[in-house]
């Protein structure tokens, strides 16, 4: 399997975090869609691929621009697009060309979806941890560190949320925290969402720490 990643930067700078890749029924499956994701995709001449989008919750730079895409893929590509994770009924309500223009991703689907509700910021609502197609782990934004629990032993890859211990860590698990994992945790840890102006610090601190590393933008991982 391929992974690309459409997006490893933060909320306010940069390509919001998402990635893409291919299930086993050659589904293009896209993970998380921010505001920046659909002109990004339209870029790479990626809208087309898009039949699955899973969610970890409704913040902006994770689900701000999903009814556009969800919009184009029923009106130029004659298909609903599948939704699952985070509930987006009233994302869709709100802000949809119609509410119905996405279809619910079914629980036996091929891709196994498992929901892990975390923290994010505590004042409203939470964040959803994806385990996904009995592979990949992804944080979404969480306080929480996921790379303690039974999806982080048995996944293949690991995309985590990290800052530095700052008050802009608010929402985020700070990379020291990540660091109490056990070795093999965090060699297939790859570190995302990451503002810029605490890449290199936090680039220099992975290698040393022993994750995978850090993502950036366009970037292609094969697991």
């Amino acid at each position: 399997m391929k992974i690309q990643i459409i997006g490893a930067d933060s909320a306010f700078d940069g390509l919001n975090t998402s990635f893409f890749f291919r299930d086993e029924l050659d589904r293009g499956v896209l993970v998380d869609c921010g505001f920046t994701v659909f002109p990004e995709l339209n870029r790479r001449n990626m809208l087309n691929d898009v039949d699955v989008v899973l969610i970890s919750h409704l913040h902006a730079d994770h689900s701000g621009s999903l009814t556009l895409l969800a919009a184009y893929s029923r009106i130029l590509k004659k298909q609903k697009i599948k939704i699952g994770g985070a509930d987006v009924s009233g994302l869709f309500r709100e802000q949809g060309i119609l509410p119905d223009d996405f279809v619910q991703l079914s629980s036996d689907d091929l891709l196994n979806l498992k929901i892990i509700q975390t923290d994010h910021i505590p004042e409203h609502g939470n964040n959803n941890a994806l385990f996904i197609a009995n592979s990949i782990l992804y944080s979404g934004n969480t306080c929480d560190s996921v790379l303690e629990n039974e999806f982080a032993e048995n996944a293949k890859v690991i995309f985590h949320d990290t800052r530095l211990k700052s008050p802009i860590s608010y929402g985020h698990t700070p990379i020291e925290t990540l660091n109490n994992a056990a070795p093999e945790i965090k060699a297939k840890t790859w570190l995302i969402h990451i503002p810029t102006k605490e890449r290199k610090e936090i680039e220099t601190m992975a290698q040393q720490m022993g994750f995978a590393g850090v993502c950036y933008n366009g970037q292609e991982i094969e697991i």
